[in-house]
């Protein structure tokens, strides 16, 4: 294969792993309430591989310190979930 060949392999399959994890995020978000933080949590750690994945092709160091502000994105929404869950937790049901 020439280098262009696969590169255009390459872009098909992150193109592919695009559609797969934007496939995924909507099925969640399908399956519960909006309102549900572990549901938003889900799909927002999705979006962020997401983003990721559309990254790879370019290589560099700003691509790697986007990918870095993707996972600071996810972690911090996945301990607010927690947050969120604990504290309903701790309510009376009403």
């Amino acid at each position: 294969m020439t280098p262009i060949e696969l590169g255009t392999e390459a872009a098909a399959r992150d193109r592919g792993a695009a559609e797969l994890l934007e496939h995924a995020r909507k099925a969640v978000l399908a399956r519960v309430p909006a309102d549900d933080p572990l549901a938003a949590t889900a799909a927002h750690l999705i979006g962020c591989a997401a983003d990721v994945v559309a990254l790879i092709p370019r290589r560099d160091l700003t691509a790697a310190q986007e990918a870095l502000s993707a996972a600071r994105a996810a972690v911090t929404t996945a301990t607010y979930a927690v947050w969120l869950v604990h504290d309903e937790a701790g309510k009376e049901p009403t």
